[in-house]
């Protein structure tokens, strides 16, 4: 089968198109023919580095769809022919937070302090025509929910709705929402609507902002304008009661203006860094929260296809391209202007 590899840290020019046997399932695990696979920022940390106790060569791909082909010994309720969603973090299902539903903290992670448990880092991700997942990995796809569309939920649409239960919004609330056109940041403003809040997304340019309100966001604003000072225009001048920001350290201290007394902040990412300086006397005077958050559970992940099933939320997705374009994907995920997702077909 064909997958793509690498057999050393670096850029997209690191990655190579190979040739290597398929893998056979393992007990507890399901062989997966892949339809279609998301392109990620996790996607290129594994390639760059930031991961340095992934064994090498390696095949990328957090996220992905498909069809089970094989099912391994001691595999139950799992038949050749499903179409699945693959949860895209590992989980042992039996530590203290697998036992409460919380999978995304699970115990067995052994970098739990630097990384979220993801398959893809661990073991050969979705960048391939075949993978071998364990069988607790897997949801059943609704059947009038397409494979492309699908292919954005198990990271952006799951992490985007981890981090807004995470940050327990109420109906009328205002929420602000940095790097708005991106894949989580698109999912966690139509997520923000469900809940009935308010939402400003912060976006960079026109084309961005015009998806961003078609998709439902209240106001839109530049990230080159005053942010801080906008959001407290169009709330009365109190503030946000919730910024999610999957960006890192270049929005943090924005992100932290913005908020209101008994604000909440709310990230899943560094992409711009993994450092930021913290105002402790705003943080106590302003009551304010700061709060972590990275995947999610089966449960939400149940959640997330129920909505999309019934067209509660819509992926955005900004392009498409054949498995054979994979490093024409990458560049365009490194893009300024994209806006949504970039999906890999690999046989749809």
């Amino acid at each position: 089968m064909r997958a793509w590899r690498f057999d050393s840290f670096g850029g997209a020019d690191k990655l190579y198109l190979a040739e290597v046997e398929r893998p056979k399932p393992a007990s507890g695990e399901v062989l997966v023919r892949v339809a279609y696979a998301g392109v990620n920022p996790v996607d290129r940390s594994i390639i760059s580095g930031r991961f340095q106790w992934i064994r090498l060569p390696h095949t990328p791909g957090a996220e992905f769809v498909g069809t089970v082909e094989d099912v391994g010994d001691g595999v139950g309720g799992v038949e050749a022919g499903e179409r699945v969603l693959v949860m895209p973090n590992l989980f042992c299902g039996e530590c203290y937070y697998c036992s409460r539903g919380e999978e995304s903290s699970c115990l067995t992670n052994p970098n739990i302090e630097r990384e979220p448990y993801l398959l893809a880092i661990h073991r050969d991700g979705g960048w391939a025509e075949w993978v071998a997942v364990p069988s607790r990995n897997l949801m059943r796809l609704p059947d009038n929910l397409d494979f492309r569309e699908a292919s954005t939920l198990p990271v952006d649409g799951l992490t985007a709705w981890h981090l807004l239960r995470r940050a327990r919004p109420q109906p009328g609330e205002l929420v602000v929402v940095m790097g708005a056109s991106g894949g989580v940041g698109s999912f966690a403003v139509q997520f923000a609507k469900i809940y009935g809040c308010g939402v400003v997304g912060v976006v960079g340019g026109e084309a961005q902002a015009r998806a961003l309100l078609e998709l439902g966001a209240d106001y839109v604003v530049d990230r080159s304008e005053d942010i801080a000072h906008f959001v407290r225009s169009v709330n009365g001048g109190r503030g946000a009661d919730i910024v999610v920001d999957p960006l890192g350290s270049a929005t943090w201290k924005t992100s932290f203006l913005s908020l209101a007394p008994m604000g909440r902040y709310v990230t899943c990412g560094v992409l711009t860094g993994t450092t930021a300086e913290l105002d402790i006397l705003r943080l106590y005077s302003m009551q304010a929260e700061v709060i972590g958050s990275t995947v999610g559970s089966r449960w939400e992940m149940q959640r997330v296809l129920e909505l999309a099933s019934k067209n509660r939320v819509k992926p955005l997705i900004d392009s498409t391209y054949k498995f054979e374009e994979l490093k024409s994907a990458f560049t365009r995920l490194n893009e300024h202007g994209r806006s949504g997702k970039v999906v890999l077909e690999v046989k749809g």
